[in-house]
């Protein structure tokens, strides 16, 4: 009998009988199938490889984005130590119904597939229902990545699997440490027609993503203790009203995530507050940095 290691199912035929045991993701069975590791990650069997029992290559109607947010608002790049959502989208573009699901995903260090790849950013204990989380630690050295994939096969999150149904999850990240530098998202969904057979019936696909480390590029240093800053509402539509506790004559400058300056204002504050217009900034994340006398204290503002 010859055994065929799955993306996300290990099937033995023998007489009509088929196992299922890898619905609860190949991570779990020491594989990784997002792509992002070229040697330990995709061992001979990984639908990665293009050598699937599912299909020997990836499909174009499967279509798999990867989106950071920051409160509901999508950026390209991450603040050290800051949390965001991330979500993963499988869309079906083919006229095949696939009803199930699943999926892996990983953050890693750089923006390219490594036989030894770096774990960056931390994923939350409280995962969505029906996935977890498998630490290279606990693979057998099969992979170097931490994964996040599917616990059972997920059900399509729309349209029951038809044309255009999406299959989506989103799960809380905490970025790295500042100064660690650009890091990557790497991710796989496998879309299946739960006729209990691993065949080229179900279709897959793999993408990345890169993020940036978003840099303040001041050339002062942050003093805590100071004064301390408010901004609200948070996120913006279009007035930001900033508060200062102490009073003085303080600079404003507003950042993109690019790192270009998009405002920069006197503020004097006695009594009363500051307040921005940001009806005319693209949706976002940007950085309200106020100063004063060389120190200088930063917000973190999202455009809606």
């Amino acid at each position: 009998m010859k055994k065929r290691i799955l993306l996300f199912t290990l099937a033995a035929g023998m007489g009509g009988l088929v196992l299922m045991s890898n619905s609860h993701g190949p991570a779990g069975s020491g594989y990784s199938c997002t792509g992002a590791e070229t040697d330990n990650g995709n061992p001979a069997g990984c639908s990665a490889t293009g050598s699937s029992c599912h299909g020997t290559a990836a499909t174009t109607g499967i279509t798999v984005a990867i989106q950071l947010d920051s409160v509901g608002v999508p950026t390209t790049h991450y603040k050290g130590g800051m949390t965001y959502t991330v979500k993963l989208t499988g869309t079906n573009t083919t006229t095949n119904t696939l009803p199930k699901f699943g999926f892996q995903i990983a953050s890693m260090l750089g923006t390219t597939a490594t036989a030894t790849p770096t774990n960056e950013g931390t994923w939350s204990t409280t995962l969505p229902s029906g996935t977890h989380e498998v630490m290279a630690s606990s693979s057998g050295g099969n992979f170097l990545l931490n994964i996040v994939e599917q616990a059972s096969s997920q059900f399509a999150t729309t349209l029951s699997g038809a044309t255009g149904a999406t299959y989506v999850e989103t799960f809380t990240w905490t970025a790295p440490s500042t100064g660690t530098g650009t890091i990557s998202f790497w991710a796989a969904v496998n879309a299946v027609n739960a006729d209990a057979l691993a065949n080229a019936g179900d279709l897959w696909n793999t993408n990345h993503v890169t993020i940036n480390e978003w840099v303040h590029t001041a050339g002062v240093n942050e003093i805590s203790n100071e004064f301390t800053v408010s901004a609200f509402p948070n996120p913006t539509v279009n007035t930001l009203t900033i508060n200062v506790n102490n009073a003085g004559n303080y600079s404003v400058e507003v950042y993109d995530i690019n790192g270009r300056i998009v405002v920069t204002e006197n503020m004097e504050v006695s009594n009363s507050a500051k307040s921005l217009n940001t009806s005319n900034w693209i949706p976002g994340m940007y950085q309200v940095v106020i100063s004063k006398d060389g120190v200088y204290k930063v917000v973190s503002v999202a455009k809606q």
